[in-house]
């Protein structure tokens, strides 16, 4: 094969022109473009590949991906050639999550030492090849790997159920995005989602064993890994409740148990049947209120030394503060700090052990079960504020909120977990996804340099690569006041395509598609809120996964700011994006989700257009369980002059969502809300501004 010699532009780290240029996300560790250079690529793109039956899986896999991106432009054949397109050779000297990829005048190559490796390279020539439309690929070299070995998306199926098309969808935008793992949080006081043949009591009903050994094995041919949580012994009350004569009554009836112990094990065991390849278990360990510590700590070491033999590694969730000689928790086990309370990140370091962070600020996303309240911050925040080193909490009560711990850079600081924590999955989507993608290029690479505007334009082209492959129904809504939250006034038209004239069939209640489900033929007229979700089929197989949106229908109330345009001084991204308070909308939920409103408030500046005479401003704001938004209203005629209207500081008698500030009519183009935050629910650093209505 040809040498790649010409070397005109060097990508090391962070975006430049060269970067600006490549919608890769992540960005890769090391890249190399020759200006000008391109390949053509062939209708049939012939690979030539190891002998390896789990390497040419994923081959076949990525090649049904390309001739569905590429409208059947072409695809993949394996073949004898003796000068293929595609080259894929196993490379033992690398890492195992290490890749090259290099592209010539006729050829590409890969090089990987394992699965994971490949699927790496994969997704980076996926990005590229749909991103070149014109089916012409730059001529580069990239040599690249992630700096940290853990890097874990996590999802609570413990509070709600999460379906196993939901689980595969979740795996491809893993795969795309680099993202090594996905945590499966099984067991909770709530619900159960394991299906134990030993305790068959305990199990949801929902997804079975060979369901989710079909999940692990699509994981595996993808080159994500899955890991299993059981939680004990705290959130172990569906364990105890339906099985007091095992697992005990109590929490500490369970951590004194020899017959719990030998139930623990025996559901690990199942754990483990059913998904092999994790090298992890993870086991709770956090939030066991009322169990004697030391009593904790022997249980963590019991299930390690139990796990070990298993050839597993143990995790935990920051749980129990640290013991000493035999009741210190074995430095095998791998701590994930999530609140860096009771047992500091520091101090976890300064013990020995290896650390996951999974600081509240910015990982943590959650969907309060029940429906009462969001707590996640924007795609923004999370790509600019991420460190490895920084372990911060959202909670202005919580000393680390206003002092995060900042430690050294060090090698015990393995990666990140960004939990999804209580949510539903007709939310899951809209907020993971936004999220996730920032997420990923920071945990690939924690020292890349961060412009977000520009890493927005890669994304969006990268979004446009995943969906083109995985999604071969597009959904599309006419007149959207909101348009990336998918908000409309009354009415609004659905428009379904899928390429090739395939058969289109949806539904609008929010369940999955089936091919004897209403076909499409024609625009949908909506008018109320739903969820469209709508899959493509060929000879009643459905092809890739189905898409799905969610449209939120809003009869506005006439005020001189609806519609306006809205700036403001935090970010927050879909679905509560900042023009939520000019949409109209006045649901408790329908709200932006500023983030933070502490120690320095929150302002949003709506501008009229021109000035108008005004002689009230109504701000409509979250109000659950005595909850007040902290708040003050100015208002300007030339945007420089501001002058205050009204205010609620104090917490009333009597939080309501409304309230009018009226004053003598006077000139104003300019309407700014300066919040301190939504006080008294969940967390005050947040605020959750639902409307700013001005007459």
């Amino acid at each position: 094969m040809k040498l790649f010699s010409l070397i005109l532009a060097v990508l090391l780290i962070g975006p430049t022109a060269v970067g600006q240029s490549l919608p890769l996300v992540p960005l890769p560790i090391e890249l190399s473009v020759a200006t000008g250079k391109t390949m053509t690529l062939p209708e049939v793109i012939t690979v030539s590949i190891p002998n390896d039956p789990s390497w040419k899986g994923h081959v076949e896999i990525v090649g049904d991906l390309i001739q569905r991106m590429t409208n059947g432009q072409h695809r993949l054949v394996l073949s004898d050639d003796t000068s293929p397109t595609l080259v894929i050779d196993r490379d033992t000297t690398l890492s195992a999550e290490s890749y090259s990829l290099e592209t010539t005048e006729d050829h590409v190559q890969i090089k990987a030492a394992s699965l994971k490796g490949l699927a790496h390279a994969t997704a980076t020539l996926l990005q590229l090849i749909v991103a070149q439309s014109s089916r012409e690929l730059p001529q580069l070299s990239i040599n690249d790997s992630p700096k940290l070995p853990y890097r874990n998306f996590m999802i609570d199926m413990g509070r709600n159920p999460h379906s196993v098309e939901l689980l595969k969808e979740t795996i491809d935008l893993l795969w795309f995005y680099k993202v090594d793992s996905m945590q499966l949080h099984l067991t909770d006081d709530q619900r159960i989602a394991f299906p134990s043949k030993a305790f068959p009591e305990l199990w949801d009903g929902l997804i079975t064993a060979d369901q989710f050994k079909e999940v692990e094995a699509y994981a595996v041919a993808r080159g994500v890994t899955i890991i299993p949580e059981l939680e004990v012994p705290g959130h172990s009350g569906k364990l105890r409740g339906l099985y007091p004569e095992v697992f005990g009554k109590t929490g500490t009836d369970l951590v004194k148990s020899d017959e719990a112990l030998k139930g623990i094990q025996t559901l690990l065991d199942e754990m483990i049947d059913v998904f092999p390849s994790s090298p992890y278990i993870h086991i709770g360990g956090d939030e066991a209120f009322g169990v004697p510590e030391d009593l904790q700590r022997g249980l963590i070491n019991k299930l390690n030394a139990y796990l070990k033999t298993k050839g597993k590694q143990t995790l935990v969730w920051e749980g129990p503060r640290p013991g000493k000689g035999d009741n210190k928790v074995n430095t095998d086990v791998i701590h994930i700090n999530w609140r860096t309370i009771n047992y500091p990140a520091d101090q976890m370091l300064k013990d020995g052990y290896r650390v996951v962070n999974a600081a509240w600020d910015p990982l943590y996303l959650v969907d309060h079960y029940p429906r009462t309240n969001y707590t996640m911050a924007s795609p923004q925040h999370i790509y600019e504020s991420l460190s490895i080193t920084r372990f911060k909490h959202m909670n202005p009560g919580i000393s680390t909120f206003g002092q995060p711990i900042e430690v050294e850079p060090t090698d015990q600081l393995i990666g990140f977990c960004m939990p999804w924590w209580e949510g539903r999955e007709e939310n899951y989507f809209s907020q993971i996804v936004p999220r996730l993608i920032p997420f990923a290029e920071v945990a690939w690479n924690p020292d890349v340099q961060r412009d977000f505007q520009e890493f927005s334009s890669r994304t969006e082209q990268t979004e446009a690569a995943r969906v083109a492959a995985f999604y071969p129904v597009t959904i599309k809504a006419a007149d959207l006041v909101v348009p990336d939250d998918g908000v409309f006034h009354n009415q609004t038209e659905i428009v379904l395509h899928a390429n090739a004239d395939r058969d289109i069939r949806y539904t609008l209640d929010g369940s999955e598609p089936s091919v004897t489900s209403t076909q499409y033929s024609q625009p949908i007229s909506l008018t109320k809120s739903t969820i469209v979700r709508a899959a493509a089929f060929a000879d009643g197989i459905q092809v890739g996964h189905g898409s799905r949106a969610n449209f939120t229908a809003v009869t506005p109330t006439k005020n001189l700011a609806l519609g306006k345009p809205v700036e403001t001084s935090a970010s927050s991204g879909s679905p509560f994006s900042v023009g939520r308070i000019t949409d109209g909308g006045t649901d408790s939920l329908d709200f932006y989700l500023g983030y933070p409103a502490d120690p320095d408030p929150i302002t949003m500046t709506i501008d009229l257009g021109t000035v108008q005479q005004v002689s009230s401003v109504t701000v409509v704001a979250y109000t659950v369980s005595g909850s007040y938004e902290k708040y003050t209203v100015e208002v300007s005629a030339d945007g420089k002059a501001f002058e205050e209207i009204g205010s609620r500081l104090e917490k009333p008698k009597k939080p309501t969502p409304s309230v009018d500030h009226s004053f003598p009519t006077r000139d104003v183009r300019f309407v700014r809300v300066i919040s301190h935050g939504n006080r008294g629910y969940v967390f005050d650093s947040f605020s959750k501004i639902i409307e700013v209505q001005v007459r």
